[in-house]
């Protein structure tokens, strides 16, 4: 009698082929989201020692300059010291110092700019620019001998200002023909040149500006993208580091954009966002934005002043498209560290039982 044997073949089933597939496959995905998260996780660290080292530099600009914080510094209808003969006589005919900023500005990329130039003349000065926002860098990188655009300034997340940085040359050449717009709606060149030259790190208003009324000083518009200024001339004192009354706690220089949570980031005022800053004591983190203290409106500092754990003053974030994370919602969010309640003198980020320890009507 013959036995018979149940021979197998060599090769996989169907369905075990199958298998295999989804394994190598659900293998490859862990691996991916395993290597973007470290991917993260270096550039966050990267960001946050670049701002220890903006932290640094900032402390050895006031040591140079009388201990004044750092921030355009030419005064209006005054001759400053500068090779661009055309914008120093410009400026002592200015009447206001956003328009010296603006020109401060120019001059500043005018002679750093590295791999493109922008001419300094009058003509290119930016219009209804409020520089000192995303722009005050550019006296510290002027003083750290940076070229422009100086990489420290800019986030290792910031896709648009790392490329234009990489070809700065095609951008000034055609601002509107790469893959990054600037965001914008303006065609002018004289308000598409700078881009390429701000940082990714916001400063506050209260870095260059009074604390809180009056006078009026600088705060919060109506949107993420506006900025109110009060009357020219004495709006923009001197800012001392001495003046800053609790630095291990005060918010210096922020990303404006959380780029490390989820598939695009976050707007850094939304309450699942986090982001990078130092602090005026040189330290530098990365912070969920709900763990900060809520700001106030520098205009009406009374206002809550009694209530620092209750928001009070609130601005519609309006995402630019092209420019905003593609998934975000136009939303109203609270001020936070970047409109300080009692401006240097206020806690951003408090330690254990302290909250606001100057109350706003002390002053």
């Amino acid at each position: 009698m013959m036995l018979r044997q149940n021979r197998r073949t060599g090769g996989f089933t169907c369905v075990e082929m199958c298998v295999v597939v989804v394994l190598v496959g659900v293998l490859v995905a862990m691996q991916l989201a395993m290597v973007g998260h470290q991917r993260a996780q270096s550039s966050a660290r990267s960001d946050l020692a670049k701002l220890r080292l903006i932290g640094q530099a900032s402390a050895m600009y006031a040591e140079s300059n009388t201990g004044r914080l750092f921030t355009f510094s030419w005064k209006p209808g005054v001759l400053p010291v500068t090779p661009n003969t055309e914008l120093a006589l410009a400026n002592t005919n200015m009447q206001s110092s956003v328009g010296s900023a603006g020109l401060q500005q120019l001059d500043l990329v005018s002679r750093d700019s590295v791999g493109g130039s922008v001419e300094p003349v009058v003509g290119n000065r930016a219009k209804n620019h409020f520089p000192y926002v995303l722009y005050s860098h550019l006296v510290l990188a002027h003083f750290m001998g940076e070229g422009l655009p100086s990489e420290i300034f800019i986030s290792e997340g910031d896709a648009a200002r790392n490329y234009w940085r990489a070809h700065l040359g095609k951008y000034l050449e055609d601002p509107l023909g790469g893959p990054f717009d600037p965001p914008t709606s303006s065609t002018a060149y004289h308000n598409l040149w700078r881009w390429p030259f701000s940082s990714s790190f916001m400063v506050g208003p209260s870095h260059y500006a009074f604390d809180a009324a009056p006078p009026l000083t600088v705060s919060r518009g109506s949107t993420n993208s506006i900025w109110v200024t009060g009357a020219s001339g004495s709006v923009y004192p001197e800012r001392m580091f001495k003046d800053v009354a609790n630095p291990s706690t005060k918010v210096m220089m922020f990303d404006e954009y959380d780029r490390y949570s989820g598939p695009y980031g976050r707007y850094f005022g939304l309450d699942d966002a986090h982001s990078t800053m130092n602090f005026y004591d040189g330290h530098a983190q990365r912070l969920a934005t709900v763990r900060s203290n809520f700001g106030f409106e520098p205009n009406r500092p009374d206002v809550g002043a009694d209530q620092p754990d209750i928001p009070v003053r609130f601005y519609t974030y309006n995402p630019f498209p092209g420019w905003d994370p593609p998934d975000a919602e136009s939303t109203l969010v609270p001020v936070y560290y970047d409109q300080t309640r009692d401006g240097l003198k206020g806690v951003d980020y408090p330690t254990q039982g302290q909250r606001r320890l100057v109350p706003v009507s002390a002053r």
